[in-house]
Formats: structure tokens, C-alpha cells, sequence
């Protein structure tokens, strides 16, 4: 019914006042409590990532200095070569693992304004870790072509000049480079989750540490059959691989 006076007239507009700053406040808690949980969620899924991702950078960090002398052994068979003239027959070398770099949880909550919830420090934590990831998964492919090249030593055995020993000593230091990079990236990723105390899950991390370092062929000098034609790649076998070890 219509005011009568000035005093009906206030009352009604605080009624109405009241009620929509009520809505109002209502509403916030529900988009509070909504981002609330959507947050919490995105931390248990980036725990499991971050866990994925440092047992893989674990495994990096400790089969560097094997990965060096592996390449100091392979180094050694490129200068008697180079002084005799011929190179022996070779087994593959092997070389260190060539991982996928789990970036969908937080690319997730990038895209979904999850991110920009967090407190402003673990949001900076989150991006340091995953800008070291990306630091590691743009190194691994030039790594993966240096290790391509030295494949090429694998063989029945050949003669050897001076063009394939410089070819072979660009790829053996190339191949040191980025195992260095590589390895030192995975330090630093560590580096990051400890000083911001981001949470990752410890069972999944051991899991992951002690699958990876079962599989290590890199550590020791190259064993096995020399194959008997040259053309050795690193992912050649890679389809059976893949048979053998399904995806979860």
C-alpha cells in the first residue's frame, strides 16, 4: 500500500534497502564458500601434479652424474677412434629419460580464474614451479637430438674420420649441456617447493622416484649386442614401449 507520510515512506525504503543488502550479503557467502572449495580442490590435484612432476625431476637430478660419465665413456671411444681410424662395434648408449611434463592442473586453474584465488604468495610459488617446468620441457627436446646423434655410434663397427669425430664431440658436449640445464632446473624446482612449502603428495613422489630410477639405463658403460646396421634413434622402440607401459 502506497506511504502515507514521510516516516511509512523511510520505513518501506529501509525494508527494501535491507533486504537486497541481505541478498547481497547472502550471495557473497555463496560465491565465498564456491570459490572456497574450488580452491581446495585445485590444491589436492596440484599436490598430485607437483608430486608427478618433482619424482621426475628427482630421477633427473640423480642420474646427472651418471649420465656425464656415460658420455665421458662414449667420449673415450670418439678419440681412440679418431686416432685409429675406425670405430668399434658400439651396443645403443642408451640415454636419460625423455618425460611429458604434467602442466594440465594448473593450466586448468589458470584458465578458470581458480589461480587468482590463492593467497598472493603460494600464487607466486605455483607460477616460479611451473615456469621451471616449462624451463625443463623446452630443454628436453635439444637434448633428445644431441642423444639422436650419438645413436649413430652404434654399429657393427666402421671406419672414422676427423669430420665424424667433430660431429660426435659437438653432440657429446651438446649432450652434457643440456643434462647440466636439465638437472639444475630440477634442483631449482625442488628449490621452489621447499622454500614456499608447497604441498605435494609424498606417496605418489616415492612412487614415482623409485619407478623411474628401476627402469635407469643410463648409469655405466654401454652394454649389449652392437645391432648390426647403423641408423640407431633413441625412440625407435618406442611404439612396443608404449604397448608394454598403457597409460592410467
Amino acid at each position: 500500500k502506497a506511504a502515507h507520510n514521510w516516516r511509512e515512506f523511510l520505513i518501506e525504503i529501509g525494508t527494501i534497502i535491507c533486504g537486497i543488502l541481505i541478498a547481497l550479503g547472502l550471495e557473497q557467502m555463496v560465491t565465498a564458500f564456491e570459490w572456497s572449495r574450488k580452491v581446495s580442490e585445485t590444491r589436492e590435484a596440484l599436490a598430485l601434479e607437483l608430486a608427478e612432476n618433482l619424482g621426475k625431476a628427482q630421477t633427473r637430478i640423480w642420474l646427472a652424474s651418471c649420465t656425464d660419465q656415460r658420455l665421458d665413456a662414449l667420449a673415450g671411444v670418439i678419440d681412440r677412434a679418431a686416432r685409429t681410424g675406425a670405430l668399434p662395434p658400439l651396443p645403443t648408449p642408451e640415454r636419460p629419460p625423455y618425460y611429458s611434463w604434467g602442466t594440465g592442473v594448473w593450466s586448468s586453474a589458470l584458465s578458470a580464474q581458480t589461480a587468482s584465488h590463492l593467497p598472493g604468495e603460494q600464487l607466486r610459488a605455483y607460477s616460479r614451479f611451473y615456469q621451471v617446468l616449462d624451463r625443463i620441457a623446452a630443454t628436453e627436446p635439444q637434448e633428445e637430438a644431441a642423444w639422436t646423434t650419438l645413436f649413430g655410434l652404434a654399429g657393427p663397427g666402421r671406419p672414422f674420420d676427423a669430420e665424424d669425430a667433430r660431429v660426435y664431440r659437438h653432440a657429446i658436449g651438446e649432450a652434457r649441456q643440456f643434462n647440466g640445464l636439465i638437472s639444475g632446473f630440477g634442483v631449482r624446482a625442488q628449490q621452489v617447493v621447499d622454500a614456499y612449502h608447497l604441498t605435494y603428495d609424498p606417496r605418489v613422489f616415492a612412487d614415482r622416484t623409485a619407478s623411474n630410477r628401476k627402469g635407469a639405463l643410463v648409469c655405466g658403460a654401454p652394454t649389449g649386442t652392437p645391432p648390426a646396421t647403423y641408423g640407431a634413434a633413441p625412440g625407435a622402440g618406442f611404439a612396443q614401449y608404449a604397448r608394454g607401459h598403457p597409460t592410467k
